[in-house]
């Protein structure tokens, strides 16, 4: 029996060891590994006359720069080094071909063909292509869509292709060095960036979330008296009312949830309307466009569905797109667009006395923001949004200064009715807002324009941001709290699956990298929280940061949840101050162990608390790492595989530690549990994480401080300004 165990052991510890990656087969008589043909050449996937091996090769009849066209799920160059695949002509040779690699059709790379083929295209042998991938730019990029295209605009002779693969690296993956210095770096992490949006108390008392946001399109025109929003174009601008019954404004919507929230121990953030329009006057169902009075539109609830549409839909309500060919009501504009309807039709003007009357009446329900309230408010939903997602009570692109203005107003209201409210400003949706706004984006730039120019040059959030200090400098009134801004990725992985895994694992780093260029249309370095702390620096120093939408994956993906919890990491290290993720995962999901990481890692309430800490990974594009410093001199390790097969880590510390270190882990396939212990011995220890896994590991730092009355301390928490 001791030597059937021992055997056991030794292929775990074996399956666990570092492997080379595995290549990936595109086409081997079919298409493989999830590939799929979108081509629009003229081919034939299943040719059997001639193949380079195994029973069938791809024809393709290159003509009218059309392509074969493969996509694919998301890979990273740097788990590859070249792509292979054999070619001939079926008669004759001399085609003239383009390689290309695309992100969801954003070219990422693009190169001719017989510059990779020895002696180029062949009417009478196979001949293989070779593109290394790192010498033609995507070492460090990711593409899921791989195109042979026609180079010539004309007719050529057929070809024919076999055998396509990209090929990885065989060498085994080396150590990982992570070196973490207890006493660098050394900054509080908030307990306010574990937040969601809606959750029910049900997840935040099994998941111990800080923070809940009331918030998105439909809280711009939420009215609190009736409990009335409007879907907005998310669904054909339509007013709808909560539960009938209820004492209104008591047992709202908003009411239940701010209750149910301070109940489950949770931070409130309540959005409060600036738009100037809410819902009404009334709680009846109506619509934004309606057909019957603007005339014909391109879709209406109705004709969404497939016939027969459900009984409950209704075709007056048009989405406000239309057919100025077809539309001759007037109402329908040269660029498609409804313009001229009443927005009486769903709504009424309100002053910001509405949304200070609301937060008063937050006050009577639970309190004030000191007394344990509401202690977060928010302007709005995404002002520079309002012409796109309102359009039909605020067609016109919204500026700098009205979104100031409108959102100031609401601030000083509110701190009139709760002085201990803190707000947050002045909420953008994403790349293009933090640089300028609507009006200039409407004009086709979305970083710049005559809006901007007007302003000095100054992007939207320094110049916003120069507006709350100027104000406080003029007033001594403080009006924003927090710069709130709104950050999705652009190329899938915000809600995708698993096919944008090696992306999504990537992008996290358009957070705070320098070095890392998005890889969607934003074709920047967004550095996002770096970028505002500079921001801040410079034109209203003591603003905190806040995030209240984000989102890296869908919430079963594991890919996602592995992003999820570096990111959570991430806000630590790089100083946010709170952050909300939309929405809040699915219960029983991957992303919701994301979260239990850092609040319940043992099932027990057990939280990663205190200071981050410096903490460096040799290669953290591929393994991430980060360090937490307790308020008892806990050390927490946070190391995040992100690669596909395991890696070796070697951990070393500046400051003495003692062990053994305590592991809890999730993956792909096991759900975050105790994963046992690993000895520490001359101040490190070695790992082995598996593939695209999160590893937490706690172990303690040896003090060697002593107390001013001469008695040895085991802590050093209250001694952070004397520490080495």
């Amino acid at each position: 029996m001791r030597r059937s165990l021992a055997l056991v052991a030794a292929a775990a510890l074996l399956a666990a060891a570092p492997l080379a990656a595995q290549d990936l087969l595109v086409y081997d008589d079919d298409l493989q590994n999830g590939f799929q043909d979108w081509s629009w050449a003229t081919h034939e996937m299943n040719f059997t006359p001639q193949r380079h091996s195994g029973t069938a090769s791809i024809q393709m009849v290159p003509a009218n720069w059309e392509a074969l066209f493969f996509h694919g799920p998301v890979l990273a160059g740097s788990d590859y080094l070249e792509l292979r695949f054999w070619v001939k002509g079926e008669a004759t040779g001399g085609q003239q071909l383009r390689i290309l690699f695309w992100l969801e059709g954003a070219e990422q790379a693009n190169v001719d063909l017989a510059a990779y083929v020895a002696g180029g295209v062949s009417g009478t042998q196979w001949r293989q292509g070779i593109v290394p991938l790192a010498a033609i730019g995507l070492g460090s990029g990711s593409f899921n869509e791989l195109l042979f295209q026609d180079a010539t605009g004309a007719s050529q002779p057929n070809v024919l292709f076999d055998d396509i693969v990209f090929t990885a690296d065989p060498t085994p993956p080396g150590v990982v060095a992570v070196a973490v210095d207890p006493d660098a770096g050394r900054r509080p992490v908030s307990a306010f960036v574990y937040g969601v949006n809606f959750a029910t108390p049900a997840q935040i008392a099994a998941n111990g979330y800080t923070v809940n946001r009331w918030g998105g399109n439909r809280t711009t025109r939420y009215n609190w008296q009736l409990d009335v929003d409007n879907s907005a174009f998310d669904w054909f601008y339509q007013n709808y009312a909560g539960p009938d019954g209820r004492p209104l404004p008591q047992g709202s919507q908003a009411d239940d949830f701010m209750l149910a929230t301070r109940a489950a121990g949770a931070e409130v953030v309540l959005t409060l309307p600036a738009l100037g329009r809410v819902s009404g006057p009334d709680r009846q169902r109506t619509w934004g466009f309606s057909q019957a009075l603007y005339g014909p539109q391109l879709e209406d609830e109705c004709s969404y569905f497939p016939p027969p549409p459900p009984g409950w839909c209704q075709p007056d309500a048009g989405n406000g797109l239309c057919d100025p060919a077809v539309n001759t009501t007037g109402f329908c504009s040269p660029a498609g667009r409804i313009v001229g309807n009443d927005p009486d039709d769903t709504s009424i003007a309100v002053s910001p006395a509405f949304s200070a009357d609301w937060l008063s009446f937050a006050v009577s329900r639970v309190g004030s923001a000191a007394a344990g309230g509401v202690r977060f408010v928010a302007l709005d939903n995404e002002p520079m949004l309002w012409n796109s997602t309102h359009a039909d009570v605020h067609p016109a692109p919204a500026t700098y200064d009205e979104v100031w203005q409108r959102g100031a107003a609401v601030a000083a209201a509110a701190k009139q009715r709760d002085a201990g409210v803190l707000v947050l400003g002045p909420d953008t949706w994403g790349w293009c807002d933090l640089w300028t706004s609507a009006a200039d984006a409407g004009d086709g730039d979305c970083t710049d324009g005559p809006d901007r120019q007007a302003h000095g040059g100054v992007p939207f959030v320094e110049w916003y941001l120069g507006q709350v200090c100027d104000h406080l400098a003029a007033t001594g009134e403080r009006l924003v709290d927090y710069v709130d801004v709104h950050y999705y990725p652009q190329s899938g992985e915000a809600f995708g699956g698993e096919a944008y895994a090696a992306l999504r694992l990537q992008s996290i780093r358009e957070l705070w990298d320098p070095t890392y260029v998005s890889q969607s249309w934003i074709g920047a370095a967004p550095r996002l929280v770096p970028r505002l702390r500079e921001w801040i620096a410079a034109a209203c120093p003591g603003t905190r940061i806040a995030i209240t939408e984000y989102s890296w994956g869908a919430d079963d993906a594991p890919s996602g949840a592995l992003a999820q919890a570096e990111i959570l990491a991430l806000f630590g290290r790089e100083g946010v101050d709170l952050a909300t993720r939309w929405v809040v995962p699915e219960t029983g999901t991957k992303t919701e162990e994301a979260f239990r990481l850092f609040l319940d890692y043992d099932g027990a309430g057990a939280r990663v608390v205190g200071e981050s800490v410096a903490a460096t990974s040799s290669e953290s594009s591929d393994v991430g790492a980060y360090a937490v410093r307790g308020p008892s001199d806990e050390l927490f390790v946070l190391l995040f595989n992100k690669e596909t097969v395991a890696r070796d880590v070697a951990v070393t510390f500046a400051a003495a530690v003692s062990g053994p270190a305590q592991l809890w882990r999730f993956t792909a396939s096991t759900p975050l549990a105790g994963a046992g212990t690993i000895p520490v011995a001359g101040n490190g220890f070695d790992a082995t994480l598996p593939a695209r896994s999160a590893t937490l590991a706690r172990l303690r730092l040896v003090s060697s401080l002593i107390f001013r009355d001469g008695f040895d301390s085991g802590s050093t928490w209250a001694w952070s300004s004397a520490s080495p």
